[in-house]
Order: structure tokens, then C-alpha cells, then sequence
């Protein structure tokens, strides 16, 4: 028998109930039985005889005699026809017209051996055929071809193999093929030595000059004066300082400054090219020959299935030199591809003349690709395999993303090309590119002084600089999207795996697995078309305005013509095209697409004073963005007293510079960013492609010695190991959760931080309108000085106090809604004072109190009062002001509103009580937002103060001398299930941690409401105060001097310490620039007053300790939300789509349920991924021991394997659900972590010997030794022939099992996911497949069995088997026994030897890995923490 040597040394390791007497090595097969006995020789039926030539037909024996029926004639190849064709020759020539004239004697001998010699069977046949024929001397016949042919009457015509037709390499064809690689191979050529000598006056030119450095690459340029190349018409040229505009409004300072843009902009390298119509031929036909590579390819394939015009292999010959072609062709192309695909973003430029950038038509942008790698645990190995790709990526100029831009041209001569979205116009002076900034002024009086706009011309000019006000976003074609797609190296590996697939008879699963990967590929088409279309559908918003240009009003002209500068006209019901600073009227906006705050929001005008504009600060109230809506609009009076016809504003930002360009900016051009996932996947495909390649050295050994059909072996084998699914996989199990997600009204647009999500510690939530509900409950009011009870009911309230809160706002009634500051509606509406209409225009708002209350007790005093004077709520103030007129009296009340802390500040001293502070405290303890009011009687109208005082009167004059009044108080509600999902995190071991805007004593009330603090934990405030930061006991008031020895005197663990510390912004701000809050970062659960920025930095720093995610509802939480790991917003306005996650479903419920499904996807991630390992080992073992045998399993093994099982089980795992409640840990991200490795590496030895020892079973088996398949007579390369045996057949049940039980054994782990029985698809899938199996390993011939050629054979020798004549058809058995049905009695020990093989992995990955290691394992990490792992307190 014939058993690899390997084998014997690893048997010694096998099962011990297995009786070995005796293993011999590399003996002929079927020599000896089990017991050394010599096998006995059997029978062979129907032998063709060779043909007997003869110098004359008399010398035939009688029994081979050229005798015909009536009607037939004898022909030269020993039959008898009823006419000879031409075409046939004399058999005994043996197509040499030199040998001897002999003729054939009948050709229609047959014979039985009754003990066939298969080392023998030539000399057996031909002493059987003579004796059959009475020849009484068979030694006497010759043979043709040796000296007794040439010399004997009698010959056998044993005609040697006519040598297979080969190729010259000098046919027309090739002659072609050698011409086109030498022209092709002389164009580049000539092109580089060509492109030299261009070039080499440009590159003389630069290093003659003093270089200027244009970006941080260090790409630098000198422009010569008097060069050749810069001999252009420059006095016709508009230059940047010709821009300049001076008029009677003032200088405007339109040179580019060092903004973010201008910064970014020098971050970047340019590089001009010249086209070149010689290089366009020569790029030209490098794609042509891309092209030909491909249908050189399947021409090969197509000629080995007979589809090309002339029948099977008409073109390429035979079958080894089509194979030696294919192969030849497979690598060249290959690596014609891969040169290709690296250089594919720089070879166009290749092909053309680098020049100076100012020059060229086309400008390359180059700049770094920075990557940013998520939970980098340090890992070695990770690192070292990083450094290497760095290098190589470094080496080949892969870390640098290049992008080709055209160059045009404006009408006054001005050079630009436009990159992501922003125009880089060519600047004179610093000759070099950069997009261009106006700035009109920076301080309000400035901004009001363009109240004129711009003039035509001016406008023109501008629009050249910067460009239309639109937001241009690309969306390729669908054939470039295509092309996009399929250009990475991946795609590459599976298309050449797919050539061998097809050419090499296995295309059925050719196309099944192409089909696979085809629909994964195109639904990340799909998915990336469809967001890019919304962004654009989003971005790209056009519509007809009113501008004042030139001194006039210009009807019906478009928004993209707006430029900095100009004045437009705000219309109600429109969306705002730019981002513009109001310069008259009264409008309210709804900027929930930017903010994604539905409150409309009052926008008033600019005031005529010299206070600094800050877009994003205190002149957020006059600033109208790009994108928001427009809801109602009031002109206002001039400053003459007249009555405006319209509202305008100053157009201030457009197209991408504008607050939604730069957002819809972000959300096009991401951050690359890497899971570690995706670093250590790395590392396995290096270690799958090192067994690869020693595997496809045992294959080139094993199947044919290195001849070239062990090649294609080599490579099936390889491309197992490696699975081509395995990406497409991924891919398919990110778009099934995301499809979960939608259901769960979970929108995800980037799909891998699904997985990420999975992997969550940290989860920061804002507060308000996401903790709590949206918007505040009114809670009453508290009047000073006593501060003797909180009064809810607005008829009981003091009438000085119900006044100012009814009054003090700027709410207003458009149609039935009321706009404004939610805080104001709510206030207004619980006081149920009414808006009436004003008849006076000095009159801003009436109200009117109602009845009953002590500002009306009767309809005698039922009259409204009047707001004659309003100052808008600032931020930068935190307070805001009315002034109101109360006819019953005819006073003037101003009414100060504000945080307590300004109010205190800026009312009189001798009005604020005592315990004031106090009070405040204890009412923010309890969750409330508390306002302070103060009041002042400035007097009687006309009397002690005028209507044009009052109006004229500054902001600080009227707010001053105060006397507060009282507190106004509002409680911010939980939202019913909030305290639910905190509870949830908790108990799933993620730590929630607040991060708002809302005071501090607020947010520790809420933090304790929801549980976030639990009871028991002592809560430490930290202020800045004076410089330092101080500490209290929020429930004491006690000062705490020293706050680290506090901490370090409780003597628990850092996790479990009863200490819980908050922050306001200040402290935090303080903290963080003395590099001093990451100590205390983990014990502080309350972030107060933050502002955005503040939050950005409040999550980068919670990053650095665990994988942070971020949930937030408003626009404020944007730079929040893109910054942490996983982002979700509660909100589907467009700021949302800055984050990874958003929902329209305003509870953080859907947190909780976004970590169970990303746990979920990461852990089927894992499953997926083990299952492509176990298929990919399982298939690698099962081949290397058919490649030894050279046995191969039949096809529809095959086919049932890679078409049915892995597909299917594949997408089975998908399916399983997410755990219905949050576990206490998270599934691991480390493809080579220790659960991975173990689960991988048991799974794969386990199956690896009962592979191995089915083998060494089989060959223990009496009815099988004597019985082996011998392989010597058989073309290697028909694979399709080598499976009609025992060891075909009994490997390939034992790894039938393997596979589809492979799949059940990693559904396992219901801590991330519900039971494995609950995944009805894979339960209903592995059903059917053990059926299936256990039906082939069973069953006595049956048709359905015989098609998989288990457990059958020849339909005669069935019949003499003992069963039945089969009625089904049957393919004659390529075997000399003619069957491979196993013993019935065998068949069940190897049913039952399978199901130990299924139940053994099952012991190891659900009870051993699963269960003992994995509980070892958490008991492990608690009693002491991996290395660099943080413990957290939850």
C-alpha cells in the first residue's frame, strides 16, 4: 500500500484504540495485504487485444482471419465496414510511412484475465491474445517499433503515444504575441527616454533656483522670470492683488490669511503635467494591453472548453502546453496587474510632461494618508507587521493619496482647479496655489458697512476667486463606481484565483463563487452610491433670489452667484443659500438641519456698533446659516424710523466655506481609520498565505513531481486556505446588521464602525433632550427676599415677579406656533399671559395677564402691558432684558433674566439675601434649572424717562442698579426609559458618563436620578475659582482642601472607590492645560457647563482610556459625535450625518440596543472568519491527502462543498439574533487573541486527526487492502477520473462533517448572541446537511447516492455485489474493481467514528473554550487586569 511517511511518525500520536501491526511506506499499491500476505491478482473483463499485423492476410490465424459479412468490406484498421473511408490509414503503420508493409488482421478481439497483473498487464494481454487466437509461439510475434518487429512475420501493433503537438513559438500567432510585447515593450521605453529629455529643462530649472516650499511633503518650486516655461502673457493676467478693492465703506482685507484653510492648503503638494500626445498613445496602450491580458486568458479557458472555432484545444494544441501557456500567462499577467493597480492614481501623469504648475493643464495633488487605528493593544507582532506594510506602502508611494485635477481658466485670465470642493486659485505672489478667504470686516460696524453689496463686477471678480456659491459633490457613473470598487488588490487575488477555478474544469463553483463575491462588491457599490447621492441631494441647493447690486434690487437671479459681500433678500419659506449676517429685519429660522434642534430660533439684526462679530459666539443670534430654514420674516425700521420693505442680509461665507459645506466637507472626505481587526487580519493573511505557500510545495510535490499540472493543484490549494469569501463575507455580515439597525430605525452609513460598536467601555451621553425630555417643564417661581415656598400657580405669583417672567422673553406667534427659547416658550405659556397685537409701533409685544391673577384681579385692571424695549439673550452675557411699559401706572420696569451667577453679579448688592447662594444650590440638588430675575422701576413715561431714552438707552445703562426679585425655576424630566438603559450599560460593563452644557448640580441630580451615580457614592463638585481649582461636597457644602489624598485614602481599588467627582467647564478647561485631568478623568462622572469644544476634548480624552462613544441630540454635539469612536445622534437632520449612527427614535434606548447588535455583529464577524479558517485548514488537509494518493473527490463533493455548505453556512451565521440583554464583557476584536487561537487551533488539530486517522482506519480494513486505488495509468490532470474509490470516498465523508459542523460549532456564545438554536436558518441548513451526509455514508446504491459516486459503481457489478440491478443510469466506474461500496457493517462505525469527530468539537468549543477557559478567564482579568487594560468603575 501506498501511506505517506509523515503519517507513520504522526500515527504514533493517533487514537490508541486503533490496532497497527504494520505501516510500510511508499510500496506499490496493493502488493501486500495488511498481513504481509501478497494480494491476490483479480480477474479483468472485456480486455481489447492489440491488432496483429502481418506481411499477407494468409499468415492471419484462422480465429483473426480478415473475414466480412455479405455487403461489408475490410478495412486497414482491422474492421469490416460497408465502405472504407479515405481517412483511414493502415493501423499497422503506426503513421510511419518508413516502417515495413504490414496488414492488419482482425481488430475485434476481446479477452478476460482471470488474475490481471498490473505491472504486467501488457505481456499478460498479449500471451492471452495469442493463445487465444491458437497462436502456438507468442514469443515469436513481434512488437512494432522494437527489432523483432522489423524482423517477424507476426507483429503486435503496439503503436508508441504519437508525441503531443507542441508549439515552435514561431507560429503566425505567436509571432503576433512576440511583436506586441516588443512594440509594447519599445513604446515604453522610447516614452521614458522621451519624457527625459522633455523634462530635463524643467528639473534644470528648479534646482537652478532657490527652492520655495509649498507644503509640509516639502514639494517646492522657484518660478524663473525669464524661463521659457514661464514666457506667458503675466501683464494680461489678473493677478490676487489686483482683487483688492478699495471704496467708501471702507478697505477690505481680501488677502488670504492663515486660516484652517490656507493651513491645509500648505499641507498639500502640487505637481503640474502637460499633456503629451505621444504619451496619451502609450497610456493608451498600456490599457490595451490590460485589456489583452484578460482575453488572452479567457481565450486560453475558452480553448480548453472547445468554445473557440475549431473544437477542444484547436488553439493551444494539448492539454500540458495549453496548461504550460495559462500559467505562463496567469503569472505575467498578474504581475502586470499588480504594477497597474499600485501605480493606477499616478500613471496618467506618467504618460505626460511634468512642468511648473502655473503652466500645466493638469495639477496632481498629493498628500499623506494618516490612519488611525482603533484599540491598538501594542501587540508586537501587529507592530512589527505594521512597520513592514509602512515601509512597502512608504516605498512604493502607496501612503500618498494622489488626485489629478484639470486646470481652468476665468475670464480675466485667473488659473484654478477645484480640489474636494474647494477652488485653489494660482496666487502671483506666492506663486503657488491656495484657496482664497475675503474678510470683511471683524467688527459689526464694519459688516453693516457693506449694506450696499457689491457691484457687478466686483461680484464677477469674486465668483472667479472662490467660486459658485454651491456645494459641487461628485458622484461617479455607475461603470466608474464599478471600476473604483473592483481596483484593489483583494479583487485582484480573487480574479486570478477565479482563472484557475474556470480553467481548470471547476467552473460550476468558478461561478458560484464569483457570483458571491460580485453581489457583496456591488452592494458596497450600492450603498456607497446611494449616501453619496444623498449628500449631493442634500449639498447641492440651488434656487432664485433677490440681490442688491449696483445701487438696485435684481430680481430671479441664482443663489449660486451669491459672493462674500453681497446683499440678498430673506424671504419667508425659503431655505438660506449661504452663510450671511442679518442686516435688517426680524426673522425666525428653523436650523434643525444643522443643529439638529427643531426649536425655530429669532434671528435679529446686526447692531450699529463696534463690538467684535463672532460667527460662532455672541453673533450666532444675528447670523443666518447655510441650510436652515425660514419661517417667518418681520421687517424692521430703519434708522431713519421708516419702515423697511424687506429683510436682507450680508452674504458672509459660500459653497464649501460655509457652515454646511464644512460639514458636508467632513462627511465626504473622513478620516481613514483602522480596527484592530483590520491589523491583526493582516498578520493572519501573512501567516494563511506562509502555509499557503508550503502547502503549494506539497502539492507540486505530491501531484505529478512538479509537472505542470501540479501547479493548478498547488494554487486550489492555496486559494482554500485563503478564501476568497473571507472579505466578501465581512462584507455580507456588516449590510445584515446594518439591515437590522434600519428595522430598529437605527440608520448606520459606516458600516465597519458596526463592529466597533461591539466593543464599547466608555459611553458619554449629553443631557438635555437626550437623558431627559426634550425641552423643560415650568416649575414655579421663588420670590426674594424670604424665599418662603415655591408658587407653581401664576395667579398666586407676586405681580412684580409674574410680570417680569410673562415679559421677559422673545417668544413670538407665527400662525398657531409660538417661536423662540424653549425655556422662554414653556415660562410663557405656564404664566397663560396672552400675545395680543400692538397698536403702537413703538410697542414691540403686547401681553395681556389673566383674569384673576394679582396683575388683574378684576376687568378694571385687565389691560396689557407693552414691551418697549428688548435685549436679546446672549451667551457670552447669559442674561437677557426687556423693557415694559404698564399703562395701569404708566412705569417703565426693566426686568433682567439670566443664570443666577450673572444675575447676582449685576444686581445691587443690598437686594441679594443671604442665603441666595444657598437656595440656588438646593434647587439645582433637586434638578432644577434655575433663572434669577431682577427689576428695576426706571420711572413714569414722560416723566422721568422718554420713549427715545428708553430706545436709545445702551444695554449696560438699562440693565444696571437691578434689585433681584426672585428665582424662576423649570425641571428637566427624565425620559421614562432612561434610567432602563443606564441600568442596561451598567450591567452589559460599560461605564455612562455625562457630558452637558447644564449646570453641574443639575447634572449630578439627573446622574443620580437615572443611576448613573449610585447611592451610596460621595459627590465632589470642582470649580474654578480665583485661579484654583476648588472641590465641595455637593450634599454637605464642606470644602475638600485635598482632593488626591481623599482619593488615596479610601482604601478600595480605583473601580471601587465611593468617590464620584464632577467638573464644570472651567475646571476642566483648567485641568486639561495643566495635563492634569487624566488622573482624574475615570473618577469623574458629571462634565458640567462644556462647551462643544469642551466636549470634543472630554471624549478624546476618554478615547485614550477605552472605546468611547458618544450619544447626543443637538448641533453642539457634532465635533462630539465625529470624534469618538462610535458617534449616535439622536436626530435625522443633516448634522447627524457627521455621525456613524443617528435614529429618529429620541431614546437612548437604541444605545443599548446599538451595542447588543454590534456585539452581536462582531462576534458573527468572528464566526464567519473561524468558519473560513476551519473550511479553508479542513480543505487544505483533505487535499494534501488526496494529493498523495492522487485521488481527487468526485465533483459533486466538490460542488456540494463550495456551492452549498460554505455559501450557505456562510450566510447562515448572519443570521443569528443579538442577546436580548447586554452581557457583562464584549467579544473579543484580536483574530489572533487567546480565545481565537484556542478555539481555532483545537478545532483544526481535532479535525485534523480524525482526517488522518480515517485514513489509517481505512487501511486497516481487510476488504480494503489489495483493494487501493492505483493512480500510475491515469492522466493526473482529469481529476474528474481519480475519485471512483475507497480513499476518496471515506475521507471525503469524514470532511463533509467537518464542514457543515464546523459551521454549528461557531454559532456557539449566546453572551453576545441568542442561542444557536434559535438561528432557525443555520439549524435548518446543518439539519439538511446531516441528513444529506449521513444518508450518502448509509445508504445501500441508491440513485441519489450515485450521483455523488458514494457507495456505488458499475451497474453489472453491483448486481453481483448482491444488490439489486440498478435501473437508474449509471457511469462506468473508473476503477479495475469497479465499485467503492462500503461494508453495511462499516458504514455504521464510520457514521458513528464522524459524529465522535462532530461531538469532539463540540466538547471543545462549547464546554472546553467556551465554558472552563472562558470562565477561568473573566474570574482571571478580575482578580488582576491584563497588561494595559483599565479597570473602569461602571
Amino acid at each position: 500500500m501506498r501511506v505517506a511517511s509523515i503519517l507513520r511518525i504522526l500515527l504514533l500520536f493517533s487514537i490508541t484504540f486503533i490496532s497497527i501491526r504494520a505501516l510500510p511506506i511508499f510500496e506499490i499499491p496493493n502488493e501486500y495485504d495488511r498481513y504481509g500476505h501478497q494480494c491476490p491478482l483479480y480477474p479483468k473483463y472485456n480486455v481489447q487485444c492489440p491488432v496483429l499485423c502481418v506481411r499477407s492476410y494468409d499468415l492471419c490465424p484462422p480465429a483473426l482471419a480478415p473475414n466480412c459479412p455479405s455487403g461489408y468490406q475490410y478495412c486497414l484498421d482491422g474492421t469490416c465496414q460497408k465502405s472504407c473511408a479515405s481517412s483511414i490509414t493502415n493501423v499497422c503503420l503506426c503513421n510511419d510511412p518508413s516502417s515495413p508493409h504490414l496488414l492488419p488482421c482482425s481488430a475485434t478481439q476481446v479477452i478476460n484475465i482471470t488474475h490481471a497483473n498490473p505491472r504486467e498487464l501488457e505481456f499478460q494481454t498479449r500471451n492471452l491474445c495469442a493463445a487465444n487466437a491458437n497462436i502456438p509461439n507468442a514469443s515469436a510475434i513481434g512488437i512494432w517499433g522494437y527489432a523483432n518487429g522489423s524482423t517477424s512475420d507476426l507483429v503486435w501493433a503496439e503503436c508508441p503515444a504519437a508525441p503531443e503537438a507542441a508549439f515552435t513559438y514561431r507560429e503566425p500567432m505567436w509571432i503576433a504575441v512576440w511583436v506586441i510585447i516588443a512594440f509594447e515593450a519599445f513604446l515604453l521605453i522610447s516614452w521614458r527616454l522621451y519624457k527625459y529629455a522633455r523634462e530635463r529643462t524643467f528639473k534644470a530649472e528648479k534646482s537652478k533656483w532657490s527652492f520655495q516650499e509649498l507644503s509640509d511633503a516639502g514639494i517646492n518650486e522657484k518660478l524663473s522670470a525669464d524661463s521659457a516655461e514661464t514666457n506667458i502673457s503675466m501683464e494680461k493676467q489678473l493677478t490676487t492683488k489686483d482683487i483688492i478693492v478699495e471704496t467708501s465703506k471702507g478697505t477690505q482685507s481680501e488677502n488670504t490669511s492663515e486660516t484652517s484653510s490656507l493651513k491645509e492648503a500648505e499641507r498639500l503638494n502640487f505637481r503640474g503635467f502637460k499633456k503629451d500626445y505621444f504619451g496619451l498613445f502609450v497610456f493608451g496602450s498600456v490599457v490595451l494591453i490590460t485589456i489583452l491580458f484578460i482575453v488572452f486568458l479567457g481565450c486560453i479557458v475558452g480553448d480548453n472548453y472547445g468554445k473557440l472555432h475549431g473544437g477542444l484545444l484547436h488553439v493551444f494544441l494539448s492539454t500540458e502546453t495549453s496548461e504550460k501557456v495559462f500559467c505562463a500567462v496567469w503569472h505575467i499577467s498578474a504581475a502586470w496587474l499588480c504594477i497597474v493597480m499600485i501605480c493606477r492614481h499616478r500613471m496618467q501623469n506618467y504618460f505626460r510632461i511634468e512642468s511648473f504648475p502655473h503652466v500645466c493643464p493638469y495639477i496632481q495633488v498629493e498628500h499623506q494618508q494618516e490612519e488611525l487605528v482603533f484599540l491598538d493593544d501594542g501587540n508586537k507582532w501587529i507592530s512589527k507587521i505594521r512597520n513592514l506594510e509602512q515601509r512597502i506602502v512608504k516605498s512604493l508611494g502607496m501612503n500618498i493619496i494622489v488626485e489629478t485635477c484639470p486646470v481652468h481658466t476665468t475670464s480675466s485670465s485667473l488659473r484654478y482647479f477645484e480640489f474636494q470642493c474647494m477652488r485653489y486659485i494660482y496666487n502671483t505672489e506666492k506663486r503657488r496655489f491656495e484657496p482664497y478667504e475675503f474678510d470683511l470686516g471683524s467688527t459689526n460696524r464694519k459688516l453693516r458697512s457693506w449694506i450696499d453689496g457689491n457691484s457687478t463686477s466686483d461680484a464677477v471678480y469674486r465668483q472667479e476667486l472662490i467660486g459658485p456659491n454651491i456645494i459641487p459633490v461628485y458622484v461617479p457613473s455607475i461603470p466608474w463606481a464599478i471600476v473604483q470598487e473592483f481596483s484593489s488588490f483583494l479583487y485582484l487575488y480573487q480574479m486570478m484565483c477565479m482563472w484557475v477555478w474556470y480553467y481548470f474544469n471547476y467552473y460550476p463553483m468558478g461561478l458560484v463563487q464569483t457570483g458571491i463575491i460580485l453581489v457583496s462588491a456591488f452592494v458596497r457599490i450600492f450603498l456607497r452610491l446611494r449616501a453619496e447621492r444623498r449628500i449631493k441631494s442634500m449639498a447641492e441647493y440651488v434656487t432664485n433670489i433677490t440681490i442688491h447690486r449696483n445701487g438696485v434690487w435684481e430680481e430671479n437671479i441664482s443663489s449660486d452667484q451669491l459672493v462674500p459681500g453681497d446683499v440678498f433678500q430673506i424671504d419667508e419659506n425659503s431655505q438660506i443659500p449661504c452663510d450671511c449676517a442679518l442686516l435688517s429685519g426680524n426673522v425666525v429660522v428653523n436650523e434643525s438641519a444643522l443643529t439638529g434642534e427643531a426649536m425655530p430660533i429669532r434671528k435679529i439684526p446686526l447692531p450699529e456698533d463696534n463690538n467684535t462679530y463672532e460667527i460662532d459666539g455672541s453673533g450666532k443670534i444675528n447670523t443666518l446659516y447655510a441650510g436652515t430654514f425660514v419661517s417667518q420674516v418681520t421687517p424692521t425700521l430703519n434708522y431713519e424710523g421708516q419702515q423697511e420693505e424687506r429683510a436682507y442680509a450680508l452674504v458672509l461665507r459660500t459653497g464649501i466655506s460655509s457652515e454646511k459645506g464644512m460639514l458636508i466637507h467632513k462627511i465626504l472626505f473622513p478620516s481613514s481609520v483602522s480596527f484592530i481587526f483590520d491589523e491583526h487580519i493582516k498578520l493572519v493573511i501573512c501567516i494563511l498565505l506562509l502555509w499557503g505557500a508550503v502547502a503549494f510545495a506539497l502539492s507540486l510535490y505530491m501531484m505529478g513531481r512538479g509537472n505542470i499540472t501540479s501547479w493548478f493543484y498547488g494554487v486550489f490549494v492555496m486559494s482554500e486556505i485563503f478564501s476568497p469569501l473571507l472579505p466578501a463575507a465581512f462584507t455580507i455580515n456588516q449590510s445584515v446588521c446594518a439591515a437590522r439597525l434600519r428595522k430598529k430605525k437605527i440608520l448606520c452609513i459606516d458600516l465597519p464602525r458596526i463592529n466597533l460598536s461591539g466593543k464599547v467601555r466608555i459611553f458619554c451621553f449629553d443631557k438635555t433632550g437626550t437623558l431627559t425630555k426634550e425641552g423643560l417643564n415650568f416649575f414655579g417661581s421663588v420670590a426674594a427676599p424670604e424665599f418662603k415656598e415655591r408658587i407653581q400657580d401664576p395667579l398666586q405669583m407676586e405681580p412684580l415677579l409674574a410680570m417680569g417672567i410673562a415679559t421677559c422673553h422673545a417668544v413670538t406667534k407665527v400662525g398657531d406656533q409660538f417661536i423662540g427659547n424653549p425655556v422662554d416658550i414653556e415660562s410663557y405659556n405656564s404664566m397663560q399671559w396672552e400675545l395680543v397685537s400692538t397698536t403702537d409701533p413703538d410697542h414691540l409685544d403686547s401681553l395681556l395677564p389673566p383674569l384673576g391673577s394679582k396683575n388683574a384681579p378684576d376687568s378694571s385692571h385687565h389691560i396689557p402691558v407693552h414691551v418697549i424695549r428688548r435685549c436679546e439673550f446672549v451667551h457670552a452675557r447669559a442674561s437677557q432684558s426687556v423693557a415694559v411699559l404698564d399703562p395701569s401706572t404708566n412705569h417703565v420696569h426693566v426686568y433682567l433674566k439670566g443664570s443666577f451667577e450673572r444675575v447676582k453679579h449685576l444686581s445691587t448688592l443690598e437686594s441679594i439675601p443671604t442665603n441666595y447662594d444657598a437656595v440656588s444650590a438646593k434647587y439645582a440638588q433637586e434638578g432644577c434649572y434655575v433663572l434669577a430675575l431682577a427689576h428695576r422701576d426706571i420711572g413714569e413715561l414722560g416723566v422721568d424717562v422718554t420713549m427715545e431714552e428708553v430706545k436709545n438707552m445702551s444695554r449696560d445703562d438699562l440693565e444696571v442698579d437691578c434689585n433681584f426679585i426672585g428665582f424662576v425655576l423649570f425641571r428637566n424630566m427624565l425620559k421614562e426609559d432612561t434610567a432602563d438603559a443606564i441600568q442596561q450599560l451598567k450591567e452589559g460593563d460599560v461605564r455612562p458618563v455625562m457630558i452637558t452644557g447644564d449646570t453641574a448640580l443639575t447634572g449630578i441630580f439627573i446622574a443620580r436620578q437615572c443611576g448613573m451615580i449610585s447611592d451610596g457614592q460621595t459627590v465632589l463638585l470642582g470649580d474654578l475659582v480665583q485661579g484654583q481649582v476648588v472641590w465641595h461636597n455637593v450634599d454637605t457644602g464642606d470644602r475638600v482642601e485635598d482632593i488626591d489624598g481623599l482619593i488615596a485614602n479610601d482604601p478600595r481599588d480605583d473601580h471601587e472607590k465611593v468617590i464620584e467627582l464632577a467638573l464644570t467647564g472651567r475646571a476642566f478647561e483648567f485641568l486639561t492645560t495643566r495635563d492634569q485631568m487624566r488622573k482624574y478623568l475615570l473618577f469623574t462622572r458629571v462634565f458640567a457647563r462644556m462647551t462643544p469644544n469642551n466636549k470634543v476634548q472630554c471624549v478624546q480624552l476618554h478615547m485614550e482610556k477605552g472605546v468611547t462613544a458618544m450619544c447626543g441630540d443637538g448641533g453642539n454635539d457634532c465635533g462630539a459625535l465625529r470624534a469618538a469612536h462610535v458617534g449616535m445622534a439622536l436626530s435625522e437632520a443633516e448634522a447627524s450625518m457627521v455621525s456613524p449612527f443617528s435614529t429618529n427614535n429620541r431614546t437612548i434606548m437604541q444605545c443599548v440596543e446599538l451595542l447588543k447588535q454590534g456585539r452581536s455583529a462582531l462576534a458573527t464577524s468572528f464566526s464567519n472568519y473561524k468558519f473560513l479558517i476551519f473550511y479553508g485548514e479542513s480543505m487544505a488537509f483533505w487535499e494534501l491527502i488526496q494529493f498523495y494518493f492522487t485521488v481527487i473527490a468526485p465533483q459533486p463533493i466538490w460542488i456540494t462543498i463550495d456551492g452549498f455548505i460554505t455559501t450557505t453556512m456562510t450566510f447562515a451565521i448572519t443570521q443569528a439574533q443579538p442577546a436580548n440583554k447586554l452581557g457583562p464583557s464584549r467579544p473579543t476584536a484580536k483574530p489572533l487573541g487567546i480565545y481565537t487561537l484556542a478555539s481555532c487551533l483545537g478545532v483544526i488539530f481535532i479535525n485534523f486527526w480524525f482526517l488522518v486517522t480515517s485514513v489509517v482506519w481505512l487501511f486497516q480494513q481487510d476488504w480494503f487492502m489489495c483493494h487501493e486505488f492505483d493512480s500510475s495509468s491515469i492522466d493526473s490532470a482529469k481529476w474528474w477520473l481519480l475519485g471512483d474509490n475507497y480513499e476518496a470516498e471515506v475521507i471525503s465523508l469524514v470532511v463533509l462533517f467537518q464542514f457543515f459542523n464546523s459551521a454549528a460549532i461557531v454559532n456557539f456564545g449566546s453572551a453576545f448572541r441568542r442561542s444557536w438554536w434559535k438561528n432557525y436558518v443555520l439549524v435548518l441548513f446543518y439539519c439538511c446537511f446531516f441528513v444529506h451526509t449521513s444518508f450518502l455514508i448509509l445508504a445501500d446504491p441508491n440513485p441519489y447516492s450515485c450521483i455523488f459516486r458514494i457507495n456505488c459503481g458499475t451497474a453489472s457489478v453491483i448486481k453481483s455485489l448482491g444488490y439489486p440491478y440498478p435501473y437508474w443510469k449509471i457511469e462506468a466506474y473508473n476503477s479495475p474493481f469497479g465499485h467503492n461500496v462500503l461494508p453495511k457493517w462499516f458504514r455504521w462505525e464510520l457514521w458513528g467514528f464522524v459524529l465522535g469527530n462532530c461531538i469532539a468539537n463540540i466538547i471543545w468549543e462549547r464546554v472546553i473554550v467556551l465554558w472552563l477557559v472562558r470562565n477561568w478567564a473573566i474570574k482571571a482579568n478580575k482578580k488582576k487586569s491584563k497588561k494595559g487594560r483599565i479597570m473602569m468603575k461602571l
